[in-house]
């Protein structure tokens, strides 16, 4: 009953604050309740690759070249995203190589999860296996070069013990 009242209170009390130029206390920042959120979803009891495949796998490669403005589309061997959700880190990469062209570059990451021009798909096939369909929608200033998508998951096993994995596609290139 009394939220918005409060909140209008604390915000006119940090305008004024500004207005001044007087600096405010940070206050307490909220309690870490991650552990204690409720789920309504059954927990992931196995996971298992795709029949004749393993973790990681490609099931699905890019084309070999793409030009700029073009939906790169790439399905992996996967498992269910929620045995890590890999906070602070990335589910897939798309990565360019660097150097002179010899084949020997590092390679770089020119984009993850976090960008808005890549998609991760996670679908479940069956009771265990698991596909992830990654999509990159290649920038129209996408420097020329060649690429490569890598996806990072985590299988569960039956004992509950969680093993970590990754796949990468073959490379491909993006042209002007």
């Amino acid at each position: 009953r009394w939220q918005l009242p409060a909140l209008q209170q604390t915000a006119a009390g940090l305008a004024w604050a500004m207005a001044e130029g007087r600096e405010v206390p940070a206050g307490s920042g909220p309690p870490d309740i991650s552990d204690k959120a409720l789920s309504f979803q059954p927990g992931v009891v196995l996971d298992a690759p795709p029949a004749g495949a393993d973790f990681g796998d490609v099931l699905t490669e890019p084309e070999a070249a793409y030009a700029p403005g073009r939906r790169v589309t790439a399905v992996f061997a996967g498992a269910h995203p929620s045995n890590d959700l890999h906070r602070g880190g990335t589910y897939l990469r798309v990565e360019r190589r660097s150097g002179d062209g010899d084949g020997d570059g590092a390679w770089a990451t020119v984009a993850d999860d976090g960008d808005w021009s890549t998609t991760l798909r996670w679908a479940r096939e069956g009771v265990a296996a698991s596909r992830v369909t990654i999509t990159w929608d290649i920038p129209e200033n996408a420097e020329p070069g060649t690429y490569r998508i890598r996806y990072a998951g985590d299988a569960r096993a039956l004992s509950g013990e969680i093993r970590g994995f990754t796949g990468t596609t073959r490379a491909f290139a993006v042209g002007a």
